[in-house]
């Protein structure tokens, strides 16, 4: 504690700034508490206690599975809290007097937008953090964890004395994959044929091979990998403790769909984009692209709803701070609205990937440059 106090003393922020910012950190952790409540609660808790409830499962699952939710949640719930937050602080300073007091000292709009800006900016940098590294490794923890649970296993991929042909876009096999067991995880007893060498066959026997998340890769353990020719002729032995090779996870063998593009990660998004043909694939490449369009825009939600926070704050009105919740909910439903809509024009191709992804954010920016013109002039 000791040391986040002297590194806040540390920071060469003037007292208008360190005052803002004062203002601003009650009303985000208040929103971040409010939102994240309201969004478990309606989005997950109740289908997750139903499903609990069913199997009769102990009170520590239901935790753990809310606590595996929460990355996902806290993405959409940060830049909202900026916005609560925000209108809060500026509905303070209006309402006390304090902004006509610091214009009449010569501080203008654009010096009151910088502490505001910088606090956003943070929270973007924390957003987009947060979305690339835990939520894809919470999301798979989360789908593990029901699976084994509640035994709702929906693909031929765990088991023993597993048996999967991967084919090439031709429908041809590529490879064939054998193993002895899987949980879910880890895979005992893994034997591998490639077929996409022409005249050669690849033969891969490992004794465990274990799914690295972050990677999306196979660690294969205490193995031995050669070819075969067509005459039958083995050579290039090679003898493994451990190895990382890019295939395909069994739990997850099927194509993917348009659908399921929103829980990929960037780096996942790209990956697959490099895999696909954009002649035989239109409509998943569509989607991969204005999902990852939006996965660089959903950040800078919070600089939006920052500004617009200041427009609201700031605007002349007796009652804006008791209202600033309202204000904050009917934002964020308008542009979240906005966004689904106009997401969806980019997946069917009426709109380019990202003019659909940052045209709501424009909006946004638009009616709040509109909003502080209105506070400048006033």
């Amino acid at each position: 504690m000791l040391t986040v106090l002297r590194w806040w003393r540390s920071l060469s922020l003037s007292k208008l700034d360190r005052y803002i910012l004062s203002l601003l950190l009650p009303g985000f952790g208040f929103g971040v508490a409010i939102f994240t409540t309201l969004a478990l609660a309606v989005g997950s808790i109740f289908d997750l206690v139903r499903q609990i409830a069913d199997a009769q499962l102990p009170l520590s699952i239901l935790l753990q599975l809310i606590w595996y939710e929460l990355p996902t949640v806290l993405v959409l719930v940060l830049p909202m809290a900026v916005l609560l937050a925000v209108v809060g602080a500026m509905s303070r300073l209006s309402e006390e007097g304090e902004w006509i007091a610091l214009r009449s000292v010569g501080v203008c709009l654009p010096r009151l937008l910088v502490p505001v800006l910088g606090f956003a900016l943070l929270v973007s940098s924390a957003t987009l953090v947060l979305n690339e590294t835990w939520v894809p490794i919470a999301k798979f923890q989360s789908e593990q964890l029901m699976q084994q649970l509640l035994q709702q296993e929906r693909t031929l991929g765990t088991g023993t004395d597993i048996f999967y042909p991967e084919y090439d876009r031709d429908q041809r096999v590529r490879r064939l994959y054998y193993g002895h067991r899987f949980d879910g995880n880890r895979i005992q007893g893994l034997t591998i044929l490639d077929f996409s060498q022409p005249q050669l066959t690849q033969v891969i026997s490992a004794e465990s091979a274990e799914w690295n998340v972050r990677e999306s890769t196979w660690r294969l353990s205490h193995g031995v990998a050669y070819l075969i020719s067509s005459r039958g002729v083995s050579r290039d032995l090679l003898q493994f403790e451990e190895q990382e090779i890019r295939l395909p996870r069994p739990a997850q063998s099927q194509q993917l769909r348009p659908t399921e593009v929103s829980e990929l990660s960037i780096i996942q998004t790209r990956r697959a984009l490099r895999r696909l043909d954009p002649s035989k694939d239109a409509e998943l490449v569509r989607a991969l692209e204005v999902h990852l369009a939006q996965s660089y825009a959903q950040p800078f939600l919070a600089v939006v709803f920052a500004l617009l926070g200041v427009g609201f704050g700031l605007s002349p009105s007796q009652r804006r701070g008791r209202q600033g919740f309202g204000i904050s909910v009917a934002v964020v439903f308008g542009q979240y609205v906005l966004a689904f809509f106009l997401g969806a024009l980019g997946a069917i191709g009426t709109l380019p990937p990202l003019v659909a992804a940052w045209l709501p954010h424009a909006i946004g920016g638009g009616v709040a440059v509109g909003l502080m013109w209105r506070v400048n002039r006033s």
